[in-house]
């Protein structure tokens, strides 16, 4: 799909998205507790993971479905059950709604300010996403939001971290704090390296719904092994975690660069 027709169904998606997220909050949300309220407590929430993670999955497809890109999610049927720790690099504004959409029961901490929208505050509530604390309180290395993620992993809920704390630059990574290696070694849980390919790079820090580029961005998740955390420092597992990452990404943006190359 050309750029000009791209960037008004842009500005679409947005206004669906927001839109739907008032649905879900105050109509679906409602309807599938209800539905579910004579269940256990766990099932219920095994169930409504699993309403959140069709709800992710039907975003992206609408997206894709408008031509706004293409995507891939990974085979996670091999990924062992319990908490864990999930790293991944941090390339667009949407990276969290294809991993949601790939693993059930995934929580985030998300930032103040969007708790502050009534309709996504009782979806995040919901889905078992937390708060973080305002302004610079939030920097996932604070004493406190270490505490939660700890928390939450020891409650059995597996933990998605972008260690960089912001959006990558373009087929670059900031870099990585050690927050997400901590949590994992203090909770005593293993972690999980995903790596998201977002080619070429849109909706980075500072872009705009109308910064398109011309090319229809494909968006693709590689599930890479699992660390154990057991007898490691946070320093150690932070800089693999980085390298390993950084690895896929110049491997990705090489493939890109011989590309255009040969189209050109």
């Amino acid at each position: 799909m050309p750029r000009f027709l791209r960037i008004p169904l842009s500005g679409l998606a947005f206004l669906i998205f927001y839109g739907c997220a008032s649905a879900i909050a105050w109509i679906l949300l409602p309807i599938e507790r209800h539905r579910l309220r004579h269940l256990p407590a766990d099932e219920q929430r095994l169930a409504l993971d699993r309403f959140f993670m069709r709800t992710y999955a039907f975003a992206i497809g609408f997206m894709a479905r408008l031509g706004l890109m293409h995507y891939r999610l990974p085979d996670t049927s091999k990924i062992p059950p319990g908490p864990k720790v999930i790293v991944a690099n941090h390339p667009s504004l949407i990276d969290v709604l294809f991993i949601k959409a790939s693993l059930p029961g995934v929580v985030v901490l998300v930032k103040a300010a969007l708790f502050k929208s009534p309709s996504l505050r009782r979806i995040f509530m919901a889905s078992g996403d937390f708060k973080g604390p305002d302004g610079e309180g939030q920097t996932f290395g604070k004493t406190a939001v270490l505490d939660i993620f700890v928390e939450r992993l020891r409650a059995g809920r597996s933990v998605l971290v972008f260690p960089e704390g912001t959006r990558s630059p373009a087929w670059r990574l900031h870099r990585f704090r050690r927050g997400a290696a901590e949590a994992a070694i203090r909770a005593g849980v293993p972690i999980l390296p995903i790596f998201v390919l977002n080619d070429p790079p849109v909706l980075k820090k500072g872009d705009k719904w109308y910064d398109m580029p011309k090319r229809v961005p494909e968006f693709e998740l590689e599930v890479l092994p699992m660390i154990d955390t057991a007898n490691r420092s946070s320093r150690e597992l932070t800089t693999e975690l980085r390298n390993m990452l950084a690895v896929r990404l110049e491997a990705a943006r090489e493939r890109t660069v011989a590309r255009n190359r040969a189209e050109n």
